[in-house]
């Protein structure tokens, strides 16, 4: 009875921490990440008041939760005609910031450490993502352009993408002991088409179920319980189940550029209700996460080499994330006023931190410190884009300071 007393006062606890973080972003757009995952360290290994080896087998399912439920917002939030007008300058951004930061952490991990290529390649791919969970919850508050805002939104939600497909497949290469190098690859382009069609058609599907629900409750519940079943049995199939719920909230975001195609005679509009308890939902399932993170941290395995590791990876993603940026601004001279925003988007997250305990849990050899190290990366790039965002006054009327 006391146990399950303390439970709830702990979820309120969170709740609490939670609305205030995102109250404090909103006065400072100071990311709330920091302050969830110090309060996750606090109630964890600090206060020991919560056994992180008793939460630690429940990160895929809380983390694979969460990241579903902000993409779907995510897609929701994105104007079809932009995305369009933006995809080109997202896709190249994405391809270089990832392929550049993970091959280069791999190349560091395997030519200096003597890490073994598949372990270096699959941290690397882990590390090699920025966090959507992150990005899109942020630049949906700045004041910035719609154009930027979809940019990076794409950009921040393929690249969480990318480091699920390729990690998942090296995890799967190494279970069978498969050598084809380019397996991987060949694993994207099956994910993400076979995910995009299968999106598109549930989110046509479901504009016409929303459309005879008009007005009727547990419209959102039956929404919801769609994408769960859509994102699991995407990745049955071996599609990207992120990326096909993505779709669906595209699809539902812009509904009424579909309705013609589906000759609805009404214009069809997500129901705001819809859009309003989905919010809810994600404000829940994204601070609890970040705290439940803070809460499986363990600090045994903090030392010099930890630390020195850290900050090499760190590094490594800040100067790829630099070439990058600078390369994809003189292919797209128009980004080149969101110069620095675009360089300071590189958290990590979410995805890293779900990714990171899949290698463990499939009991990969020599995949142990991943989670450590993942987490030190996470805190250490949130830390410089709270410091930068601080530093360029992105809150403030002017929009951001070039």
């Amino acid at each position: 009875m006391t146990e399950v007393s303390y439970a709830f006062m702990l979820a309120g606890f969170i709740i609490l921490t939670g609305f205030f973080g995102n109250l404090f972003f909103e006065k400072t757009k100071i990311p709330d990440v920091i302050v969830l995952l110090a309060i996750g360290i606090v109630f964890g290994p600090v206060s020991g008041l919560v056994s992180p080896e008793r939460l630690q087998h429940l990160a895929e399912y809380v983390g694979s939760l969460a990241l579903l439920v902000i993409l779907f917002e995510g897609g929701m939030d994105l104007d079809l005609d932009k995305l369009l007008s933006e995809f080109g300058s997202a896709a190249l951004l994405v391809l270089l910031s990832f392929l550049l930061t993970a091959g280069s952490i791999g190349a560091y991990l395997h030519h200096v450490l003597g890490w073994e290529i598949p372990l270096s390649l699959m941290l690397g791919a882990i590390l090699g993502c920025s966090s959507a969970a992150i990005v899109i919850p942020i630049i949906n508050r700045l004041n910035v352009s719609e154009e930027i805002k979809t940019t990076l939104s794409v950009e921040s939600a393929l690249s969480d993408v990318l480091a699920v497909v390729i990690t998942v497949s090296l995890v799967g290469a190494i279970q069978i002991g498969q050598k084809d190098p380019t397996a991987p690859f060949k694993a994207v382009v099956g994910s993400f088409s076979t995910a995009i069609v299968i999106g598109f058609v549930v989110g046509l599907v479901w504009m016409k179920v929303l459309d005879v629900m008009r007005g009727k409750k547990l419209a959102y519940m039956l929404t919801l319980a769609a994408i769960l079943i859509a994102f699991g049995g995407v990745r049955l199939l071996g599609g990207s189940g992120s990326i096909a719920v993505l779709v669906i909230g595209l699809v539902l975001g812009n509904a009424e550029s579909f309705t013609k195609f589906l000759k609805i005679k009404e214009p069809l509009q997500v129901d705001q209700s819809i859009r309003f308890l989905h919010e809810e939902i994600t404000f829940f399932i994204r601070t609890f996460f970040f705290v439940y993170l803070g809460m499986i941290f363990s600090f045994k395995e903090l030392n010099t080499e930890f630390m020195t590791l850290c900050g090499v990876m760190v590094l490594i993603i800040l100067l790829m994330r630099i070439i990058s940026t600078e390369i994809t601004v003189k292919i797209y001279p128009e980004k080149k006023p969101d110069n620095l925003l675009i360089k300071l988007m590189m958290p990590r997250g979410l995805a890293s931190a779900v990714l990171a305990t899949l290698p463990v849990a499939a009991g990969v050899a020599g995949t142990e410190g991943f989670v450590t190290i993942t987490f030190g990366v996470i805190i250490v790039t949130n830390i410089l884009l709270t410091i930068g965002m601080f530093f360029l006054g992105l809150g403030n009327s002017e929009g951001v300071v070039t």
